[in-house]
């Protein structure tokens, strides 16, 4: 299981905070499957809409808080930002790892409501 964590955690950073597509393309399998909405079905799909996203939002970046590791699975409570400064989101990502690739991704995020600290959100969700 700590080989799956090192594995989610390399892709995060290679993918979503160095935008180095090429390198984090090799991490997924040929088959990978987003889940996130409008991404769909194989690796190159995920790389081509997040570059094509970075486009809009270059200094997007995750910053994981939590990873929890069981079989196949690895889950990650980040923080996201489309930019310093921006208004951070609360994300959750499931990870499928299939002999030493990322085979599957789903997610789930949203706002740090108003009147709430982001401190309170990811460190005191426990």
């Amino acid at each position: 299981m700590k080989q799956n964590k090192e594995l989610v955690s390399e892709y995060i950073r290679l993918f979503y905070n160095e935008k180095d597509f090429d390198r984090a393309r090799e991490l997924l399998t040929e088959g990978f499957v987003n889940h996130h909405h409008g991404v769909g079905a194989g690796r190159d799909r995920t790389v081509e809409t997040f570059r094509a996203a970075v486009s809009v939002m270059p200094e997007f970046s995750l910053t994981v808080r939590r990873v929890v590791a069981e079989g196949d699975q690895v889950w990650t409570h980040s923080v996201a930002k489309a930019a310093p400064g921006a208004h951070p989101s609360v994300v959750v990502d499931i990870w499928r790892v299939e002999d030493g690739r990322l085979a599957e991704h789903w997610d789930v995020g949203q706002p740090v409501p108003e009147g709430s600290t982001l401190d309170a959100m990811v460190e005191g969700a426990g």
